[in-house]
């Protein structure tokens, strides 16, 4: 724990995306990366609290999707009681509304989802005061983000460690940015911590399931490429050194419209 705990740190040392006085809350999936964030988050406050006084009050929210039924809760409640976290059960009808509008190919619009629960989770916040919302994803996530942007948009870009939703007057928050995927998984195997089973009906078949296979065959297990990981890391965090062929002010798409006309 010392390690995530050490990452926050530095995390927050890099965005400052954490003050006195938050109000935080975690969006609990019921899988491990967010289960792992909730208890780190709390010794992160309560570390802040004995270093320079701060008052970071945190908050774990799970959003019930109702997707599939008789999912059984009971180990996962029963491991936040002994942990002593307390975690918000939201009931919703985000799971008829899924399956009221699968695709063509009979599955879950995954941009459809996500936009319904961040509906819940900003009014969840806007009842209890919270801030901020921080969500479990690490740098593992931010590499392969990257990816699909660039793969399926064009677009050379992942998420960023702070957004910032005016709309709603809210901070999306992502502790874990400096933080490696193999970490959270050797942290959460040796805590046991139970997972909430088939809450995503997507799950292992989505195209960021495929990005994270094709990354870890073809550059992390390639050992010619061993170096992979940890540049990926670097670029991500060395974005003056990007050099690309024209600045904002360049008309690219003009330029890209007439190469595809010949």
């Amino acid at each position: 724990m010392r390690r995530l705990v050490g990452g926050i740190i530095r995390a927050n040392n890099a965005f400052n995306f954490i003050k006195d006085g938050d109000k935080i809350g975690v969006g609990v999936s019921g899988g491990k990366d967010s289960s792992l964030l909730l208890i780190a988050l709390n010794h992160y406050a309560n570390f802040m609290k004995n270093k320079k006084g701060w008052n970071i009050q945190i908050y774990g929210v799970h959003i019930v999707m109702n997707y599939y039924e008789n999912i059984n809760y009971k180990p996962y409640k029963n491991w936040l009681k002994k942990m002593g976290l307390k975690v918000k059960f939201i009931n919703s009808n985000v799971g008829e509304i899924l399956r009221a509008k699968l695709s063509k190919q009979g599955k879950v619009q995954c941009s459809l989802c996500a936009k319904l629960k961040k509906a819940i989770m900003v009014r969840e916040a806007k009842k209890l005061g919270i801030n901020k919302l921080a969500t479990g994803h690490h740098m593992d996530d931010a590499i392969e983000t990257f990816f699909m942007n660039f793969i399926n948009e064009g677009r050379i870009a992942t998420f960023m460690p702070d957004n910032f939703f005016d709309r709603n007057n809210i901070h999306l928050i992502r502790p874990f940015i400096l933080i490696k995927e193999s970490e959270t998984q050797a942290l959460s195997k040796q805590m046991k911590i139970p997972v909430i089973k088939d809450s995503c009906p997507n799950e292992h078949s989505t195209q960021r399931d495929y990005i994270k296979h094709f990354i870890k065959n073809n550059f992390y297990e390639n050992p010619k490429l061993k170096a992979s990981y940890k540049n990926f890391q670097i670029a991500l965090l060395n974005g003056k050194q990007s050099q690309l062929w024209f600045d904002g002010t360049s008309h690219k798409k003009d330029l890209l419209t007439k190469s595809y006309r010949h």
